[in-house]
Order: C-alpha cells, then sequence, then structure tokens
C-alpha cells in the first residue's frame, strides 16, 4: 500500500494507517504525526514506541523532537531502554537537545537507572538544562565503574560552571583511569580561569593518550595562559602530529617569540596541517626572527602554506 503526504490530513485515515498490517505504512503514518495538534499527535507516537518494528518505533523517536512536555520526555527515556540501537540513540539524540523545563525530574530519575545506556543519556540530557539540582547526582556518578557514565557526569558539571566544582573537573582530569573521561575533563576547563587550570592542562600535555594531550593543547589555546609557553613548546615534540598542529595554533595565541625557533622549524615537517598552523602562529607572534622561515615557506609545495606564510610575513612587515 502506497502513501502519500496531503496537505490536509486526516486524523481518522492517521488512525488507520497507524494500524496498517504494513510496518513501512505505520512508519509514514507516524511521520504525519508532525502536522497533527499536539494533543492527538503525543499519545499517538507514544503508543508507536511500541510498536513491533524498530523502524516505526525510530521514527516514533524521532516524531518526538516537535513536542514537549512530562509525556513525551517519559516516553523518550522509556526508549533509551529499547531493544534496538537505532531508537536507542535516536532517543537519546533527542534528548540531547531538549530545553523542556519539565524534563529535568524525569531525567534525574533515568540517572538512576541501572541499565547503562539510559543512565548516561540521561546525564546527556541534562546537561544543556544546567539544573542545579543535578550537580549532586553528575558528582556521584563520577564515581561509576562505567567510564560512559562518568564521562557524562563530567559534561553535566561542566555545564554548571560551578566554580566550587572545578577541584573535582581537574582531579578528574589528571586521575580517571580513562582517557576519554580525561579528555572530557580536560575540555571542561576552557571557560575556568587560567591562573587555577593552567598547571592540570600542562600535565595533560604529558598525559599518556595522545587525544588528551592534543585536547589539552587545545584548551590552552583558547585560554592562552603565558606561564605555558615553555610546556608547550616542549609539546611541539609530540610524536603525534595531531597535537602538534594544536600546540601551534596555542603558541600562537600566546604570542611569544620564544616560540619561534620550533614553529620556524615546524614549517619543514611533512604534514602539511602543521606547516600551515606554524606559519600563522608565526604570523600572530609577528617576530622578525620568524622571517628566515617564512621566506623558505612561500616556496613550499602546498598553495595553502605558501599563501598562509606571505601573509605571516605582512604581518610581520606591519608592525604593531
Amino acid at each position: 500500500m502506497a502513501i502519500s503526504f496531503d496537505e490536509g490530513l486526516d486524523l481518522d485515515e492517521v488512525l488507520e494507517n497507524l494500524s496498517d498490517a504494513d510496518a513501512g505504512v505505520r512508519r509514514v503514518a507516524v511521520m504525519e504525526l508532525r502536522e497533527l495538534d499536539e494533543d492527538d499527535a503525543i499519545p499517538l507516537a507514544v503508543k508507536a514506541l511500541s510498536d513491533s518494528d524498530a523502524n516505526v518505533r525510530k521514527e516514533a523517536a524521532q516524531v518526538m523532537d516537535e513536542f514537549e512536555g512530562a509525556e513525551t520526555i517519559q516516553a523518550l527515556v522509556g526508549a533509551l531502554a529499547d531493544s534496538d540501537e537505532g531508537v536507542r540513540t535516536t532517543a537519546a539524540a533527542v534528548l540531547a537537545e531538549t530545553q523542556d523545563p519539565t524534563a529535568g525530574p524525569i531525567l534525574m530519575q533515568g540517572v538512576g537507572s541501572t541499565n547503562i545506556f539510559v543512565k548516561a543519556a540521561s546525564l546527556h540530557g541534562l546537561r544543556g538544562l544546567r539544573l542545579a539540582e543535578s550537580e549532586p547526582l553528575a558528582l556521584e556518578n563520577l564515581e561509576h565503574a562505567e567510564p560512559t557514565v562518568r564521562r557524562e557526569s563530567v559534561g553535566v558539571l561542566a555545564y554548571l560552571k560551578s566554580v566550587s566544582i572545578l577541584p573535582v573537573l581537574m582531579n578528574t582530569a589528571a586521575n580517571d583511569s580513562d582517557e576519554n573521561v580525561r579528555r572530557a575533563a580536560i575540555g571542561s576547563l576552557v571557560y575556568c580561569p587560567d591562573d587555577q587550570v593552567t598547571d592540570t592542562l600542562t600535565k595533560g600535555l604529558s598525559d599518556d593518550n595522545w587525544l588528551v594531550r592534543e585536547e589539552s593543547a587545545f584548551v590552552l589555546g583558547k585560554i592562552a595562559p603565558t606561564s605555558a609557553v615553555n610546556a608547550l613548546i616542549d609539546a611541539m615534540s609530540d610524536e603525534y602530529w595531531q597535537v602538534r598542529v594544536k600546540t601551534a595554533a596555542a603558541l600562537g595565541k600566546l604570542k611569544d617569540p620564544a616560540a619561534v625557533d620550533v614553529l620556524g622549524q615546524a614549517l619543514s615537517y611533512n604534514i602539511s596541517n602543521l606547516r600551515k598552523e606554524s606559519a600563522a602562529a608565526l604570523g600572530e607572534i609577528k617576530s622578525p626572527n620568524a622571517l628566515p622561515f617564512l621566506q623558505v615557506a612561500t616556496e613550499d609545495v602546498d598553495p595553502d602554506v605558501r599563501k598562509i606564510a606571505q601573509w605571516a610575513i605582512d604581518q610581520i612587515n606591519k608592525g604593531d
């Protein structure tokens, strides 16, 4: 049976199609719920989340992004425990975007679930709501055995931007056993006062995991603490070029002439992204000592490197 979207939807027809034996027909009928009044659509979408076909349930979860209210949120939290991964991840994605004020208490109940996915997705949904009541839950779950739960707990705390929890985030960044949790905690420090977090971030440049080191360099570039220059210069010798790219960018933000030599040497590395970022950083620093390096870079095989090198030379020649 084929279904087409009409300008005017007939509720009785939608109801009939939602009970059709063909899952494809039911799925299209669920899509049409967007066009109905909320009072009619929400109960039908909730019911569709119990459909025997996973694609219909997934569509129902997606349709929920059109609606608000406790009934919608409760149904989505329930869908986090669906047997189908697509349904679970769709429900989680919709909850992650909610700004519905009724969602807080329901999501906090979800955090109490023994199902790891439900718990983690509920924490993720709480982030954007920035509820002070979620802080104790997040702090408690920073001790959870499952790294995914700890990572999402970091996200909740990061969104709250509370100075009182800064020591907890720094401790997690330095000491959590999971690299993804440490990386998330490092990222959470980006909005914190640089005089309090610089030491944690510079230590992060020596983390065993390169993604944590990369994130540390990125955050240092954002907050640009002058005391980090030596640690960043050392990080330009990192074995991973991705770390060096973020480090070069951070050194450009610090604008310290002490970084000219290491950035100039990076212009000869075989990774074009690193050469581009190093040339740009030298243009930010504006030290005449960078000119010999940049003159060579104007003959680089990569046209973008040549362009940025010339821009950097122009910046230096213009002075302040």
